[in-house]
């Protein structure tokens, strides 16, 4: 088993039925720190403005947003009357999800970077009250005005992963690598494909309430899958294999769905995301730098060229359903995996890892937790009694439908509840994430 090596390892979620103030303040400026640290890589106030995926707004917008939630949901709650800055909380109070380039709504003029940083300095500031005014020990549920404290953590946490992805995505020049962040190991192994058998059996999807963890809504109810018999690969896919697929098939169109070889010329897409071009073949971009290619790290992809992977491969390969990942991740009944140190979570490592570097001692799988994500077949659905939340009705209900699928297991850089076994993801198909996917067929 490796001996992971924290670079900023982030603090697990705070107890919710016992919430103690200095803990709550801890993992609230854990969670801010977070996002400081990775906006603070970037040199060019003009980097701010730019747009790394033409399907997300400016920079400058993320930077922003995560403090404005803060305060919508905070008012929304009743714990604020007031916000702070109204243009502010309006301008940056949403995301965007548009299926095409075209249909994002982009403003003109944003704020400048100080006035940014001087409104998050505020809220810092507004939120650490709310904190030190609430009572000690108080047990608070999804009913409670302090969930939205909690929500606007755990937003940010998401939102400090989503925009690495982003930033990620920018010309590494107007980037410099934190001090102290450190890229896995690599190309120290050559895993072979190895398929592990299921038997199948029931699984039971969603968490319940009371929990001693903030969840989101998509994670609240209940829906139980029986499920076949089926094998999977012991380890996510690496870029070494994923490079035997782009050398035999990635430009062949029988491999692609029609929905993902349509994205792919429109997008003239040749080559994975962060595979960099050159001279003498692929190099790979790493968070904040280019570097050598990481075979033996998983390869990221989104999950159209995940099919066509599978598609390659034949013999039925697909990839794993929410109900499969659930029932070989969960066998065990394991506790919450963030608390296990052998996994590449919580920014343990400031990179992806050598697929099954961090061997799971609860499962023969490898890499179900951490690493990168786990892209699922699975469409992001409704549990049975799903309800969204009345302080962010829009979270996940309007993403419940067959544009998007869901991934699992976490990555490297997923911190907080979003680490959970009972966390569900989802993305449009063609869109990027630390994410990888292994193989699944049916007996």
């Amino acid at each position: 088993m490796a001996t992971v090596r924290a670079i900023h390892q982030s603090l697990i979620p705070v107890d919710t039925n016992r919430l103690e103030k200095e803990s709550l303040k801890a993992y609230f400026l854990d969670a801010w720190n977070l996002n400081e640290r990775l906006f603070d890589a970037i040199q060019d106030d003009e980097a701010f403005y730019l747009s790394p995926d033409p399907l997300r707004n400016p920079l400058i917008f993320y930077f922003g947003h995560t403090a404005a939630f803060y305060i919508n949901k905070l008012v929304v709650s009743g714990l604020f009357s007031e916000g702070i800055d109204a243009e502010f909380e309006h301008i940056l109070a949403k995301g965007v999800d548009p299926d095409l380039p075209q249909n994002l709504d982009v403003r003109d003029v944003w704020p400048t970077v100080s006035q940014i940083g001087h409104y998050r300095e505020q809220v810092k500031s507004r939120v650490l009250s709310v904190i030190d005014t609430m009572e000690n020990y108080i047990s608070v549920d999804s009913k409670n005005p302090y969930w939205a404290l909690l929500m606007g953590i755990e937003h940010d946490r998401i939102h400090f992963e989503t925009s690495s992805v982003l930033i990620r995505q920018l010309d590494a020049h107007y980037l410099k690598r934190p001090e102290g962040w450190e890229y896995a190991p690599m190309n120290i192994s050559n895993p072979q494909e190895n398929w592990i058998e299921s038997k199948g059996g029931t699984v039971r999807l969603g968490k319940e309430e009371p929990d001693a963890w903030f969840g989101w809504d998509n994670e609240y109810g209940t829906k139980r899958h029986t499920v076949a018999p089926f094998e999977a690969t012991k380890d996510l896919i690496t870029n070494a294999e994923y490079l035997a697929f782009f050398a035999a098939g990635y430009a062949d169109k029988r491999y692609w769905s029609e929905d993902g070889w349509n994205w792919k010329e429109r997008t003239n897409t040749t080559h994975p995301k962060f595979w960099v071009n050159a001279e003498t073949g692929f190099l790979y971009r790493a968070m904040f730098d280019i570097i050598e290619m990481p075979m033996d790290w998983p390869a990221e992809v989104n999950a159209f060229e995940a099919e066509a992977y599978c598609n390659w491969k034949g013999s039925g390969a697909r990839l794993l359903t929410e109900a499969e990942f659930n029932l070989i991740a969960n066998m065990n009944q394991r506790a919450e995996p963030i608390h296990e140190e052998s996994i590449n979570l919580n920014v343990r490592y400031g990179s992806p890892t050598p697929v099954g570097y961090c061997a799971d001692s609860k499962s023969p799988f490898n890499d179900l937790y951490g690493n990168v994500w786990d892209w699922l077949g699975t469409e992001h659905a409704p549990l049975d009694g799903f309800q969204a939340h009345s302080y962010y009705e829009d979270f996940s209900a309007p993403y419940m439908d067959s544009d998007h699928l869901m991934m699992a297991g976490g990555s490297w850089i997923t911190t907080g509840t979003g680490a959970s076994k009972y966390y569900r993801l989802w993305f449009r198909p063609y869109f990027y994430q630390h994410a990888g996917f292994r193989l699944a067929r049916t007996l």
